[in-house]
């Protein structure tokens, strides 16, 4: 593509098998096994079953990695808003990308089916994100996570250009006032 390859590949950490510390000091081993021009590519998520932000941030801090912090996972790992007192962390691991950071965005099919990612996205589960990121850096990338994939954006864009607090930028991109 012509593109530079660094901080493109989104990863998940892995396999837990119940013993989280155990998993994370296996990985920093196995990491260093992994070739340099491979790991400057790479990119960790925190998961909604396993690994969650803090277990992934502890990764992203000692390895170098950026975090891609995925707000729907969070909560459905810990059904706990409390993301925001490691957010600061989270916007540190971009200090040596030149990428502006990244995060996904889902919103939950269900109560029921919480972990599994709706059609579109939740305007108001985003936007009580957003608010409360508002400032703290010049630009997020958000990639969303939908099962109507690129009818997901676009509702989503209708529903933004209704809003009174956000300027719109292109057909994809808005800044909040």
């Amino acid at each position: 593509m012509g593109i530079d390859p660094t901080h493109r590949c989104v990863m998940h950490v892995g396999g837990n098998y119940n013993e989280t510390e155990q998993s994370l000091e296996r990985f920093i081993e196995n990491w260093m096994d992994v070739p340099k021009s491979i790991q400057k590519m790479i990119m960790l998520e925190n998961d909604d079953t396993s690994f969650n932000l803090e277990d992934t941030l502890y990764l992203c801090e000692k390895l170098g990695i950026p975090l891609v912090f995925d707000y729907h996972h969070h909560l459905a790992l810990y059904q706990n808003p409390r993301w925001e007192v490691n957010w600061e962390r989270v916007v540190d691991t971009w200090k040596y990308s030149l990428l502006p950071l990244k995060i996904h965005i889902s919103s939950p099919k269900s109560e029921e089916k919480f972990r599994h990612h709706a059609d579109y996205i939740d305007l108001s589960l985003f936007f009580d994100f957003l608010k409360e990121v508002n400032g703290s850096i010049p630009q997020i990338d958000c990639m969303i996570e939908a099962k109507m994939k690129d009818q997901a954006l676009f509702q989503l864009m209708e529903e933004v250009k209704q809003r009174n607090d956000v300027e719109l930028i292109d057909g994809s991109s808005f800044k909040l006032l």
